[in-house]
């Protein structure tokens, strides 16, 4: 039997609670440069408002600051990782807990990024669904993995209860947002990066 969403959040919180080490680890020049690009593909402007969803330690927010990008809300699982964000970054607004839950105070966001997480949600089309109308008229949303489709595959083999789902390809991405007023802006899946683009149709 598959976890219920407030079982599947709970797992999810524990196992991140304990990786905040891990991530503090310094990051490969070849996968930061990814990382840019994924967050390029959005075309920020400056008065963006940004929500990070699976921000972890902030690992984008220095990123989002080369676009000139300061309106930025960080959501995570992991109060742990929070915590470490928020040392960090004490001028980022942060808020633990499910995207899905996100108090409506916080929205709209002109752009919404799922990064290196999007496999980890208890049910995409329900994320979807759920964040789509805290975009504004001129939204998009970002799904994307720095090391690409393959490795989000790799952790699903090694835990699918913490990855229950692989990166979608094209035709279960239309799939995914049918009937939801958002069309494909961009997709790529690459050998080393997985970068879509939705936008507001």
């Amino acid at each position: 039997m598959s976890d219920t969403r407030q079982q599947h959040n709970r797992y999810q919180q524990e196992t991140f609670d304990v990786q905040v080490d891990v991530f503090r680890q310094v990051i490969a020049k070849d996968i930061q440069e990814r990382t840019r690009r994924i967050v390029a593909a959005a075309e920020l402007m400056p008065n963006d408002r940004i929500l990070d969803v699976g921000t972890g330690i902030g690992v984008l927010i220095p990123d989002f600051h080369f676009f000139g990008v300061t309106d930025i809300v960080g959501c995570d699982i992991s109060s742990l990782m929070l915590a470490e964000a928020r040392v960090r970054f004490p001028e980022i607004d942060f808020w633990c807990g499910d995207v899905i839950d996100l108090p409506h105070k916080f929205g709209p966001f002109d752009v919404i990024y799922f990064n290196a997480m999007f496999g980890n949600v208890c049910d995409q089309r329900q994320t979807l669904e759920a964040i789509r109308p805290r975009l504004t008229a001129n939204g998009r949303i970002i799904i994307s993995h720095p090391m690409g489709a393959s490795f989000q595959a790799q952790l699903q083999r090694e835990n699918s209860r913490l990855v229950p789902h692989l990166l979608p390809n094209l035709k279960r991405l239309n799939e995914l947002i049918a009937g939801l007023t958002l069309r494909v802006h961009h997709f790529a899946d690459e050998d080393q990066l997985y970068l879509c683009c939705l936008k507001q149709s």
